[in-house]
């Protein structure tokens, strides 16, 4: 009888909660029922479907599509973007996967085109949601809308079963949200990858994200998913085995998804618990959260939270043995997977998942012809400076010739300014050597910041158990002092495993170090069979890591390619180290510069600062091993031509005085032709007056021997 009044207050409080949004809601629809304004109409269509989004998904998906037809109406391509997001999230949560799907890969290729930042509302018009910043630049808000599709597509897949497809969207998604400071877009999307580590039995990840997600919850004071990230913190304390944590987590998570009127975080905080007295022994209790939530199920006609209530009342019926309540709910599981996952249905999603995928192919091999147009264009630049530096030399020659006579003439005078000049000599390579210790120790405090970044996470780590077993140290000596030595032996278990986490994060820690002082370390002058395409992606992320330690807005994108095929080569790693960095660093400097670039680009297009990286085996037609070549790329200014033959020489630099030595590229260039390689510059200056073009920059490319 009890339980039956508990059910019935339940759907009551579904009812109520509901009741109280549909006032709010019912005031945006009144309103949008007398206002004659289309921009208006187009926001209060917006914050319907927004406010509809968790309880009528049907009603959201009609007011979604009314939003759309006003935005393509009014031509607000952001919007379109929006509405496409509402419309593709309620036909999620109504079961129909496939136009899901297809809805929300229109709106990231909407999102991904920078033609729809052309025309967009003005910042005095309210936002239609709590993601939405109309204070941010055209640029920025696109990628709020990208960022935000990315999301709903991460969760459309987890709910589909395809747990890789939706980690690529989620961190599709985080990239972005972090580039345009959105702490309310970081909670929700960290908070859905740490349920997809916990559906891959990763629960460490998974704590790590949900955590994350609780952080930037809090920095933005957005609590309307907080009862979803405490409950999957409980669903990580299960896979633990902490069950009476896990417990505390699921009954936090059902008072913070009651308080916020979060009806799906209710039904599957009810469902977490009923699974919790289920596997300790106590079906009745099971029982007793399955129709808790049940009703709010019922209430929000939600398919999957349906199903899952279907199968837990199955389970509990087939351990008391009555066939007429199992038959039942099988057939309402059987109903609800037909409706959700049946042959139809899934072949039509696993079709529009597959052109979405070669789609995305073509694009990539678009983009690979485009780089390939404009390496061509390289070569047949550099080709151009080669005949211009040889006319130069000809001549040079030849004017050498005609002087041959005079400078005979004048070798006594010589003779004596040779001996000033020596002495002058003598004093400038002093001059060097401290110049090139200085430049060694740059690049060491470039390393030394990179890992400090790098050691962070591991330190973090330490601390962390450290204060837990603080804590368990405390009741494993309270429990002793009340006899409860079986429980003082549980808790000395959980010590003795955290100990062993310290100890692991510690070793990882220690690594680190060793590696740092392994690359900063003296060169022995000796090779080493090394793995060249570790070594380069290691030193690129040293290197950005280390110039984010100093500058936090520093932002730039990288790309790596690099060929698996090369195997290990015979270098000495600390001295080709140094020299990627050194490329690193200045490919890194001329993308910022371009970046803070005062003057505006004409066509509207927004400057994205890259640096690249690749590697490649050549074959060798002697038969001699072959060589190994490594291109380091960057999309800055590019490099003057009147300049161009200056770089390798020692102290000549063009960055302002103070900031560099002009030893970098000199020492690069000695360490190369050591090891019996090349090293050579492609580069095309960019102009102010002309529209930025994709590819302009510095490209050094580095050919080594195999052995």
């Amino acid at each position: 009888m009890i339980r039956r009044i508990f059910f019935a207050s339940f759907f009551l409080f579904a009812a109520f909660s509901a009741k109280t949004q549909e006032t709010n809601i019912d005031s945006l629809k009144s309103e949008l029922a007398t206002s004659q304004n289309d921009t208006i109409n187009l926001i209060l269509a917006g914050k319907v479907a927004d406010a509809y989004a968790e309880i009528y998904p049907d009603s959201a998906e009609e007011y979604g599509n009314t939003m759309l037809a006003l935005a393509k109406k009014l031509k607000y391509k952001l919007e379109e973007i929006y509405a496409l997001c509402e419309i593709g999230y309620a036909q999620l949560n109504m079961g129909n996967y496939p136009r899901s799907l297809q809805t929300l890969l229109s709106a990231i290729a909407l999102a991904e085109d920078k033609a729809s930042e052309q025309n967009i509302l003005s910042r005095k018009y309210p936002a239609s949601d709590e993601f939405t910043n109309r204070d941010l630049t055209a640029g920025q808000q696109r990628i709020t809308r990208l960022s935000r599709a990315f999301q709903y597509t991460g969760i459309l897949y987890v709910n589909s079963g395809n747990y890789e497809k939706a980690k690529y969207y989620y961190y599709s998604s985080i990239p972005l949200a972090e580039q345009v400071n959105n702490p309310h877009l970081l909670s929700i999307t960290y908070s859905t990858l740490g349920r997809t580590f916990l559906a891959l039995k990763n629960p460490d990840s998974a704590l790590i994200c949900l955590r994350l997600a609780y952080d930037n919850a809090a920095r933005a004071n957005y609590n309307r998913y907080i009862g979803s990230i405490l409950l999957n913190m409980g669903r990580v304390y299960v896979a633990e085995g902490k069950t009476d944590s896990a417990k505390e987590y699921f009954k936090r998570g059902l008072k913070e998804s009651i308080e916020h009127n979060y009806f799906r975080g209710v039904v599957a905080s009810n469902l977490a618990l009923a699974d919790i007295y289920k596997q300790s022994g106590q079906p009745d209790s099971s029982l007793y959260y399955i129709n808790n939530g049940l009703p709010v199920a019922y209430f929000l006609n939600a398919p999957d939270l349906l199903l899952r209530s279907y199968t837990a009342l199955a389970d509990f019926y087939k351990g008391k043995d009555n066939s007429d309540s199992i038959a039942k709910y099988q057939s309402l599981i059987i109903k609800l997977n037909d409706s959700l996952f049946n042959t139809k249905q899934v072949q039509q999603f696993q079709n529009i998942d597959f052109y979405a995928q070669q789609r995305l192919q073509e694009k990539e091999a678009a983009a690979k012809a485009y780089r390939d147009r404009l390496k061509t264009y390289g070569l047949l630049t550099g080709l151009g400076i080669f005949l211009l530096l040889a006319i130069i030399l000809w001549r040079s020659n030849h004017t050498k010739q005609k002087a041959y006579s005079l400078l005979v003439k004048q070798k006594r005078e010589t003779d004596f300014q040779r001996s000033k000049a020596e002495e002058a000599l003598a004093e400038l390579k002093s001059a060097q050597s401290l110049l090139i210790q200085s430049e060694k120790m740059a690049s060491l405090g470039e390393l030394a910041a990179g890992v400090a970044h790098e050691i962070e996470n591991p330190l973090n780590f330490v601390n962390n158990f450290s204060e837990v077993n603080k804590e368990l140290l405390d009741e494993m000596e309270n429990e002793l002092k009340a006899g409860n030595n079986e429980e003082a032996i549980s808790i000395a278990k959980d010590i003795r495993e955290n100990e062993e986490k310290i100890n692991h994060h510690g070793r990882r820690a220690d690594a680190i170090v060793k590696g740092m002082l392994q690359h900063s370390r003296s060169s022995s002058g000796v090779k080493e069979p090394t793995d060249i395409n570790a070594l380069a992606d290691e030193y690129l992320r040293l290197s950005y890591q280390g110039l984010r330690a100093k500058d936090k807005t520093f932002n730039a994108t990288l790309q790596t390619d690099f060929d698996a095929g090369i195997g290990k080569i015979y270098i000495i790693p600390q001295d080709i180290g140094r020299v990627l960095l050194n490329l690193y660093n200045n490919a890194f400097y001329a993308v910022t510069a371009k970046k803070n670039n005062p003057h505006p680009l004409k066509g509207g297009l927004e400057y994205e600062p890259t640096v690249s990286v690749s590697t490649k085996l050549l074959n060798s037609p002697l038969g001699d091993g072959g060589k190994v070549e490594i291109r380091v790329k960057d999309n800055g200014n590019g490099i003057p031509q009147k300049v161009l033959d200056k770089i390798f020489q020692p102290f000549f630099t063009t960055k302002p005085t103070g900031q560099g030595t002009g030893l970098g590229l000199s020492l690069s260039y000695d360490i190369i032709k050591a090891h019996g390689g090349e090293i050579k510059v492609e580069t095309k200056e960019a102009r102010p007056d002309d529209p930025v073009v994709r590819g302009e920059g510095t490209e050094f490319i580095i050919q080594l021997p195999i052995t």
